[in-house]
């Protein structure tokens, strides 16, 4: 994604989100930048502005991508049944998405890839994406898990 197209999604989001929830929304945009690249840059970005999924479209079909910070975790705080409803068929039919991928990203280096197999088939997340990723940020690396 170019810094034009960077900056016109930014400018999308909507001022009456808190400054939490647009600090979010930017981070969104941030990580699918860097995983376009990471990718193929013939990934295109077509929102994320109405729901947490990031809304792709590459060889003509239109995946959803969900990212899932570290962060979130390692505070316990993960609950797969949140991020399930993306990959229903109830919303499916809603966006048009065909595909469904997750992905990890971690901010830090030399992450060991068991943790996030084990969290995988702990959660079960093999059942709802096609796809799994993990983004490593400032290494600006892409390994796909599944």
């Amino acid at each position: 994604m170019n810094i034009d197209t960077f900056q016109t999604f930014l400018e999308r989001i909507d001022p009456t989100l808190t400054k939490e929830e647009k600090k979010d929304k930017m981070v969104q945009i941030a990580d699918i930048s860097l995983f376009t690249q990471c990718y193929s840059t013939q990934l295109t970005f077509m929102g994320c502005i109405e729901y947490d999924i990031n809304i792709m479209e590459h060889n003509g079909i239109k995946t959803g991508i969900l990212f899932c910070d570290l962060k979130k975790l390692k505070r316990d705080s993960f609950n797969p049944w949140l991020y399930t409803p993306f990959s229903s068929e109830f919303f499916r039919s809603q966006t048009n998405i065909d595909d469904f991928w997750f992905v990890f990203v971690e901010e830090t280096i030399n992450t060991p890839f068991k943790k996030f197999i084990d969290f995988m088939e702990d959660n079960h997340l093999t059942d709802y994406y096609s796809k799994i990723f993990l983004l490593s940020y400032f290494e600006s690396n892409l390994h796909q898990l599944k």
